[in-house]
């Protein structure tokens, strides 16, 4: 009796309702002891924020100042590009034709060498 008594419907909801409670208070107490020492972080934070919003204007200014000077440039880029990519062929054709003349004089120099000591000329 004293059993069905304690395990009864309103003794189990009266004693989770109390532990509910207990664990909200102390919720509430941590969160006032950590409020203490987020509030002076927050106010930096925002102090840091106000500070960097008051400066993009200017910075927005000279982004638009200088987009007006870089879109052109961008067009040129890439035909300076391709300007400098014709250059680069061009040298190495040139490079290209010069070893193979070298290497055409050393043949021709081997093969007059050759002759002089086989005694032709």
């Amino acid at each position: 009796m004293f059993l069905d008594a304690i395990l009864s419907t309103e003794t189990i909801a009266g004693i989770l309702i109390i532990g509910a409670l207990v664990m909200a208070v102390r919720s509430i107490l941590f969160f006032t002891r950590e409020a203490a020492t987020m509030a002076p972080r927050l106010q930096k934070i925002d102090m840091d924020l106000n500070k960097r919003r008051e400066g993009m204007a200017d910075k927005k200014k000279a982004v638009k100042d200088l987009n007006v000077i870089v879109d052109p440039l961008k067009n040129s880029e890439g035909k300076l590009r391709a300007y400098y990519e014709v250059l680069q062929n061009i040298e190495i054709s040139h490079e290209r034709t010069e070893a193979e003349q070298g290497e055409k004089e050393e043949k021709e120099r081997s093969k007059r060498i050759q002759r002089k000591k086989m005694g032709f000329d």
